[in-house]
């Protein structure tokens, strides 16, 4: 199954600016839980990464 890199990188964007929002909205929150919303930040980060690097093409073979 060969998905359109688009397709990733688009839904893991989605996926990882959701985490962010919601790690600074908790964050901002008064008595917020500061790990939970670090760790859903640095979360959607990775996936926002990964997402990138699966959306390169694929190096050709000398």
């Amino acid at each position: 199954m060969n998905t359109p890199p688009s397709i990733l990188l688009g839904l893991s964007a989605g996926a990882a600016f959701a985490l962010i929002v919601a790690g600074i909205w908790l964050l901002r929150q008064p008595g917020g839980n500061r790990t939970k919303a670090a760790l859903m930040i640095v979360a959607g980060l990775v996936i926002l990464f990964n997402g990138w690097i699966n959306s390169l093409p694929v190096p050709t073979q000398p």
